[in-house]
């Protein structure tokens, strides 16, 4: 018995039970067998192996997640050729833009890079302020809120509140992965 015929006998053999909702594979190959509710008849009644493949239970539900239902993902307003499309226009017309030089053309890196650039530029300017240790101590007060340990922010007035508005732009473990890196 091949994959697509011990797939047939599940359907055919559960296709009049109540709890029974398809059977799929998933994709390591295995043999899924999808319920809407669980019984002691589906522990019971549905194999462990068939046609030489593992038999998986699911709940029918887990078929319609995806993660494009719980993630926004922004779309960019230019492709990274229409930008260097419009860079060279407005350098054609006059304007001096100086973005040109922070693409490079051989490896097209987009607009993430110049944010992490951005973020590494800002994070050693602050470190400059006032150290390595210090700037990763108000790093954790602004996490810790009102549970931190420390409270070197008092001294350092103006790089928390640089570091506040990073955090609120990129996120604990961004910043985390730069200063720890």
């Amino acid at each position: 018995m091949d994959l697509n015929e011990g797939m047939e006998h599940l359907r055919t053999l559960y296709k009049d039970k109540e709890w029974f909702h398809s059977v799929g594979q998933d994709q390591y190959g295995r043999i899924v067998v999808y319920i809407h509710h669980s019984t002691p008849e589906t522990l019971r009644d549905i194999p462990d192996r068939v046609a030489n493949k593992q038999v998986l239970v699911h709940f029918a539900g887990s078929l319609v997640l995806n993660k494009d239902q719980y993630v926004n993902t922004p779309q960019s307003a230019f492709s990274i050729t229409e930008f260097k499309q419009a860079v060279s226009e407005a350098k054609a017309n006059g304007f001096d833009t100086g973005l040109l030089s922070t693409i490079d053309d051989e490896t097209n890196e987009v607009f993430e890079d110049l944010s992490q650039r951005r973020l590494e530029n800002e994070l050693t300017r602050l470190e400059k302020a006032c150290g390595s240790n210090i700037l990763q101590d108000i790093f954790y007060e602004i996490r810790d809120a009102h549970n931190a340990v420390t409270n070197l922010s008092v001294r350092y007035p103006d790089v928390r509140e640089a570091l506040e508005k990073l955090y609120d732009q990129y996120g604990f473990d961004v910043i985390y992965e730069n200063l720890d890196g």
